[in-house]
């Protein structure tokens, strides 16, 4: 049987706690909110939407990050692992993009576009 410590370790680790509070105290560093029980509470319903399995140490902070600044990430290329994160990110939008405007079992594949030739007048 395994001892009381040994199943304290595995309990934390089973429910990702130390990430968890990686997370919060990370956000807390960079933010440094006014009223930081109100902000852990609020950190704590995010947790909630997303799921503990998806909380690591930048989860609150990943937007802070300098190199995800928007204006940034749409001029400066780099060759940061940012720039390919963001050729990424741009993709999926216009992908998203083009299922909107034209969804896929509105298209007509058997469109075919009318073809015309210039010609010279005949003389």
């Amino acid at each position: 049987m395994a001892s009381t410590r040994e199943q304290a370790k595995q309990y934390l680790a089973e429910h990702r706690i130390p990430q968890m509070f990686e997370g919060l105290i990370s956000s807390l560093m960079i933010e440094r909110p006014e009223d930081p029980v109100v902000f852990i509470e609020r950190k704590l319903a995010m947790i909630k939407d997303i799921g503990v399995d998806n909380v690591n140490w930048e989860t609150f902070v990943h937007d802070l990050h300098p190199y995800r600044d928007a204006l940034r990430r749409r001029l400066i290329r780099d060759g940061s692992k940012f720039d390919k994160e963001y050729e990424i990110d741009l993709e999926m939008r216009n992908k998203k993009m083009d299922e909107k405007e034209y969804p896929e079992e509105k298209r007509d594949e058997t469109y075919q576009p009318d073809v015309f030739q210039l010609t010279e007048p005949q003389a």
